[in-house]
């Protein structure tokens, strides 16, 4: 056992380290994964790995569709999800009427 560790030392030895190298290597491997999991939540479908959602996105996104005029169409949408107000839409969907809300303006 002491052989082989005394091989691995050996061989380590042996090469330079270059802590400059190694961090840009480390660097460009994280911009490339960074920037392919981009496309890949623009290509992604719905629930995979993508942001969640969240009551707080939808109340913005739909106050600038009030402020625009846009009430009727908004009621429509709550209700075809089953709701009278925002509060009152099931979680689930919260995907769905973001997409919806954004189709709208």
């Amino acid at each position: 056992m002491t052989n082989h560790v005394q091989n691995l030392e050996s061989a380590n030895a042996a090469q330079p380290v270059n802590p400059v190298r190694e961090r840009r290597q480390v660097a460009a491997k994280t911009v490339k994964s960074s920037k392919a999991e981009q496309a890949y939540r623009v290509q992604a479908g719905p629930g995979e790995l993508r942001q969640s959602v969240t009551l707080e996105m939808l109340r913005t996104k739909l106050a600038g569709l009030v402020q625009a005029g846009r009430q009727c169409e908004i009621r429509a949408l709550l209700r075809h999800y089953g709701a009278e107000r925002l509060p009152d839409v099931p979680t689930k969907y919260f995907d769905e009427l973001l997409h919806a809300a954004e189709k709208l303006g």
